[in-house]
């Protein structure tokens, strides 16, 4: 199944609506949900990367890799992902953040995405993301025009999700 969520910028309304209505059975099926979360800016410059206060690992200071968010219900589902890149995307750094034991709720940056819904109801889910404002400077601003966007690495992102739906487990 593929789902687009409307009103994230509003307290992620569609995805919270979307959720609570599974049904129990419904939300049992689900192996689990990929959110793309600003995948499409990056930037080879140095030091064009910056790390959200408080976050647990060290990141590259060069803004020019894929994140990859995931809780406990998710880390399976992360690793794969993981495993994708490495196999089919050795070349495109892609780096993981697993979040253990509710520690989001210490960092409230990590459930602004559309994944925190499917987290709230204990259903795999990960976020991959280009880190938006932490890398990007054109971030719900005027100037967020599709020409700032960098569509190489847009186009590694798109490679990485077709591999990892291609190689899930069914």
């Amino acid at each position: 199944m593929f789902v687009s969520f409307n009103r994230e910028e509003d307290g992620l309304l569609g995805s919270m609506d979307f959720v609570e209505h599974l049904t129990k059975h419904e939300c049992d099926e689900i192996d689990s949900a990929h959110v793309l979360e600003m995948v499409g800016f990056a930037s080879d410059e140095p030091n064009s990367q910056m790390t959200p206060a408080g976050l647990p690992i060290r990141i590259p200071t060069t803004g020019n890799f894929l994140g990859v968010l995931a809780n406990g219900d998710s880390a399976a589902a992360m690793n794969h992902v993981l495993r994708q890149a490495k196999s089919y995307l050795p070349d495109f750094p892609t780096f993981g953040l697993h979040v253990l034991l509710g520690f989001e709720k210490f960092l409230p940056v990590l459930l602004r995405s559309d994944h925190a819904p499917f987290w709230k109801h204990r259903i795999p889910s990960v976020m991959w993301t280009d880190t938006s404002e932490f890398r990007n400077p054109h971030y719900h601003k005027e100037s967020d025009l599709p020409e700032t966007l960098n569509y190489t690495f847009l186009r590694q992102v798109t490679q990485l999700v077709i591999a990892t739906v291609m190689n899930a487990k069914h």
